[in-house]
């Protein structure tokens, strides 16, 4: 039985324990593990921060942070996953800790954007005014391969708007939790109305909504954007771009300079440079990027990760491509959303616990009444590790028992009749 492993039944041997050695750094976790799993997460925290203000362990700070997790506090559980990945000490535990980090972005998200929705009636704040949101586009075609972009336009004008240094972007992934919450169609994306209420719940004083259309007779592709005021929900700015396929990134760089001119933002040299580079030069690496992030959206990162993966071998350059796809690939491990591999690390990282933890505490309640003269050394040897049979021996001459049997980890006392 490891640490995560303390049953319900088990907690009052713990506690009764604690009451005489409130300092013990082991047997603090092991009580704080227990109460989490007894879905008892108050008092998980308040033992755990306990065992931390002792001695700083990772096993310690990962049972803080599933605690606090449980409770969904998840500010907190972040914090104390970042505690623990600075006690880590191997590689399989820092994996584990990235992936819980990662999920537990997207699980804030999903909570931010019901809390958003729930209190939008008394939402009351005034958004500062160079806040901006880009909500996923909406395409307009038939040809279902480049449905993705819609995802994929998106990513790309949130990373060049946050380039500009007077603008502060809202992430795609946050937008994306709202208009998942609010279950938006597509239609309804670009509506302005409908962008200036998104952008209102995420904090943002400006929302970029756009289009993909194809033109069945020229073979063309047209990118129509449009900025929305959040407060007015009037159109505070455009831009437009139309080419071939082949030119959609030339037609994003396009678009962002107009958005950017209608609303009389100035660029330094140094922004205009950056804005221009491209992430990818090659389109089928950005399509299969793009199905990446639809598929990340879903919840679905097995097939998120094969697609960067897809992306990043066409376009070994595409370095956030190889980025998404070593997160997607956590997220996509058996561990990564259960926080299974990470308990199970973590429980066995506690030192001095074995098998019989919750029988060895109950054992030595029961030798206190026997044999209290020897009763705690005994047991606090046995649960630190293996017994010499000779220290075992000094340590009961002076109760005489006339029989000892050691089984384990466990030590029986049975003293004269």
């Amino acid at each position: 039985m490891s640490a995560p492993d303390v049953l319900p039944n088990e907690l009052p041997s713990l506690e009764a324990e604690r009451a005489r050695k409130p300092n013990d750094h082991q047997l603090l976790v092991r009580l704080g593990a227990g109460y989490y799993r007894a879905k008892r997460s108050a008092e998980a925290v308040a033992v755990l921060r306990s065992a931390l203000a002792i001695q700083p362990t990772f096993p310690a700070a990962v049972f803080l942070g599933l605690a606090f997790e449980q409770g969904l506090q998840l500010d907190s559980a972040q914090a104390a996953y970042r505690s623990a990945g600075a006690l880590a000490r191997r590689g399989a535990e820092k994996a584990e800790l990235e992936a819980r980090l990662a999920n537990l972005t997207r699980e804030q998200l999903k909570l931010f954007a019901k809390q958003a929705v729930a209190a939008e009636a008394r939402l009351r704040t005034t958004p500062a005014p160079n806040t901006v949101a880009v909500l996923p586009w909406r395409y307009l075609g038939t040809n279902q391969e480049l449905a993705p972009l819609e995802r994929g336009i998106a990513h790309l004008l949130v990373t060049d708007l946050g380039l500009v240094r007077s603008l502060r972007l809202v992430e795609r992934e946050r937008i994306q939790a709202i208009a998942d919450e609010l279950a938006l169609t597509a239609a309804q994306r670009v509506e302005a109305p409908t962008a200036a209420r998104s952008g209102r719940l995420v904090g943002a004083a400006r929302v970029v909504q756009g289009t993909i259309r194809e033109d069945a007779r020229t073979s063309q592709l047209r990118l129509d954007a449009s900025v929305v005021n959040t407060n007015s929900g009037a159109v505070a700015g455009r831009g437009t771009a139309s080419d071939r396929l082949a030119a959609l990134f030339a037609m994003e760089k396009q678009v962002v300079f107009a958005l950017l001119e209608s609303l009389g933002i100035s660029l330094s040299p140094a922004e205009r440079q950056a804005i221009n580079e491209r992430p990818t030069a090659d389109l089928q690496a950005f399509l299969a990027f793009s199905r990446g992030l639809e598929a990340e959206d879903r919840g679905d990162y097995p097939a998120a990760a094969a697609e960067f993966r897809a992306a990043a071998a066409r376009d070994p350059n595409f370095r956030t491509a190889q980025t998404r796809a070593a997160n997607a690939a956590l997220l996509a491990g058996p561990g990564g959303r259960s926080g299974a591999g990470l308990l199970a690390l973590a429980g066995r990282a506690l030192p001095g616990v074995g098998p019989t933890t919750g029988r060895a505490v109950a054992l030595r309640n029961a030798i206190d009444i026997v044999a209290p003269s020897s009763g705690g050394q005994l047991i606090r040897r046995t649960l630190a590790g293996p017994l010499v049979r000779s220290r075992l021996s000094e340590a009961l001459r002076q109760d005489d028992p006339t029989q000892i049997g050691a089984a384990g980890e466990i030590v029986i006392v049975i003293p004269r009749p």
